[in-house]
């Protein structure tokens, strides 16, 4: 064997033995790994807070109808102002209907069966919740009878 060829495969060896900075490329490497699991961690703790949130805020709304309120404009503002951390872009909106046998019907006119209309009112919210890397648009609806 050549001088150059025993040279050659004495450097192999020992920078295949080598073990400095071993550590920093490993590093280097899963380091842009962490940071997307952290940010992504964030958001999705956002987006579970939103969801919360949004689910009080219209609860509070079809509290008020329980508690025998029929304004829609009312159950809309109990609803807005229970809703904390309210992302930009988010809305409530409060809606009433009312069924004769499970049709729709006016509010204002006796069924045909001369009984009293069955009084629903619903609650939504929906916003926008995430964060840097995930977002998604969510709604939450509630219906309830009150008469």
């Amino acid at each position: 064997m050549s001088e150059t060829h025993k040279t050659f495969g004495f450097r192999l060896k020992r920078l295949t033995r080598d073990a400095d900075g071993t550590s920093a490329i490993e590093f280097a490497i899963i380091a842009p790994i962490l940071l997307v699991l952290v940010a992504g961690l964030s958001d999705v703790n956002d987006m579970a807070f939103g969801a919360s949130n949004m689910q009080s805020a219209v609860r509070a709304g079809i509290q008020y109808a329980l508690k025998g309120g029929s304004d829609t404009t009312t159950a809309q503002a109990q609803a807005d102002a229970a809703w904390t951390r309210k992302p930009g872009g988010g809305t409530v909106s409060s809606s009433s209907a009312c069924q004769c046998a499970g049709s729709a019907h006016a509010c204002d006119t006796l069924c045909d069966d001369s009984s009293i209309p069955e009084l629903y009112m619903t609650v939504t919210a929906t916003a926008t919740l995430g964060g840097n890397l995930y977002s998604t648009t969510k709604t939450v609806t509630e219906t309830v009878r009150i008469r």
